[in-house]
């Protein structure tokens, strides 16, 4: 018997035409003016179980649906396929996943950041310890998934060379598949060091971005008050060439669509408007090293709505739009029982805004794993089919419950919880379908 899906969202679009979405699977489907009218008629015979007297058309688009969930076959509810799935990725150990931090040292001073003036750099008691940990992993391991991660981390790239070189060796010992990416605020992504890195099986590299040239200067200065905007536009332009490039601008109230657009004028004179992804982050502070930052900071609400409109900008600038609502099992490695965060002094966390703060570690790599700590279970223990907004929402599947921390730490009402896919999921599929639309005429 097939059953129509809670996470189904269909919404009238242009010309007739309605977008289908499907938050459980992802799937995304254009209907036609006919295609709805039969959408309605095939609806309305499965809720009366009549699914034997369906029309030709009816079976017919039965079908396609069924490829993206819009329909399924299952006697459970999806409540408890989507507990199933966040529960089996919850407690996975075929995978490993690492957030490694050689060094919290910075070469820029950035008013918002929230690890402050740290130092540090990763010892090689540390390194045996990482190493010892993957070892009695590895005869389990199906994949290895490590992210670097700073301060600046490329200031510690002898760190990277040597620890990644002895990963993928590893790798090849247990037959795990291995692989990495690396967030950094770009500046030391020289060429040189962008091959160095591909070397390394670094796929995929995000840089900050904080506007154009002269916001970014301004908010992401070097320690030593130099400019690093042309810089970082000129590392990406062959990083891009190497890997995967997500810009990330981190946003709080002193944005405007002026400055974005200004910014997406010197992506274009750089050459890198089809080389780069896009995304806008929310300024959040996270911790009371930046709380002078939170009157500047927007609320989720506020932030979607700020979204479309830079979203919107992307578009008609001929932006790619890599910004779409995927699912996921968890929200993320703070749900999950194998991912950690290690910092030089080999303390481990379960956010990246707890990062450096060893009242927050929940333990070191150096001891055994103390599953019952705190701060282990004060994260991992939330779950979102114990709450009632979550368990009924028609958004679960994308954000299963939002940020842990979030919930944990902060003093925050539901709506700020959620993630923004809960206030503009139809907008944005709006635009992702025109982005989409814009690719296959320009493909014709």
């Amino acid at each position: 018997m097939k059953k129509i899906s809670r996470y189904n969202h269909i919404y009238t679009w242009r010309d007739g035409y309605n977008i289908a979405y499907n938050a459980r699977s992802g799937g995304l489907a254009l209907l036609t003016p006919e295609n709805i009218d039969v959408l309605k008629s095939l609806f309305a015979k499965l809720k009366k179980n009549e699914e034997n007297t369906l029309s030709k058309e009816e079976a017919e688009l039965l079908e396609q649906l069924s490829h993206g969930s819009f329909v399924y076959e299952d006697q459970r509810d999806e409540i408890d396929i989507l507990r199933f799935q966040h529960m089996a990725d919850k407690y996975d150990r075929t995978e490993l996943g690492l957030t490694i931090a050689p060094t919290m040292a910075c070469n820029m001073a950035c008013a918002y950041c929230y690890e402050a003036n740290k130092k540090g750099l990763i010892n090689d008691e540390i390194i045996r310890a990482l190493y010892d940990m993957v070892e009695k992993q590895g005869q389990h391991l199906d994949k290895l998934a490590v992210t670097w991660f700073g301060g600046e981390p490329l200031l510690a790239l002898d760190k990277i060379e040597e620890i990644s070189g002895e990963l993928i060796s590893m790798g090849r010992k247990h037959n795990y598949k291995f692989s990495a990416q690396i967030i950094s605020n770009g500046y030391l992504l020289t060429p040189e060091t962008a091959d160095r890195l591909t070397e390394l099986k670094i796929g995929h590299v995000q840089v900050t971005l904080d506007g154009p040239s002269r916001l970014h200067n301004r908010k992401r200065p070097l320690k030593n008050g130099s400019d690093s905007y042309k810089i970082i536009l000129d590392n990406i332009k062959h990083a891009s060439s190497k890997m995967s490039v997500a810009v990330r601008v981190n946003v709080d109230m002193s944005f405007t669509a002026e400055l974005i657009s200004e910014m997406l004028d010197e992506l274009t004179a750089a050459d890198l408007k089809h080389r780069v992804g896009i995304y806008f982050g929310m300024v959040e502070p996270v911790s009371e090293v930046c709380g002078n930052i939170a009157e500047n900071c927007f609320n989720n609400h506020d932030f979607s709505k700020l979204e479309i409109e830079f979203y919107s900008l992307l578009l008609d600038r001929d932006f790619s739009i890599n910004y779409v609502p995927r699912p996921c099992a968890s929200y993320c490695m703070a749900q999950t029982l194998n991912s950690f965060i290690v910092d030089p002094a080999g303390n481990l966390y379960r956010c990246l805004g707890y990062i450096g703060d060893p009242e927050k570690s929940m333990g070191n790599i150096a001891e055994e794993i103390d599953y019952g700590h705190p701060n282990f279970t004060r994260l991992f223990d939330l779950d979102p089919f114990d709450n009632d907004s979550c368990r009924e929402c028609n958004v679960l599947p994308l954000c299963m419950g939002g940020c842990p921390s979030r919930r944990a730490d902060r003093n925050m009402e539901n709506d700020d919880l959620c993630g923004t896919w809960k206030h503009q999921l139809p907008a944005m599929l709006d635009i992702i379908a025109r982005s989409r639309q814009a690719k296959i005429k320009s493909n014709v």
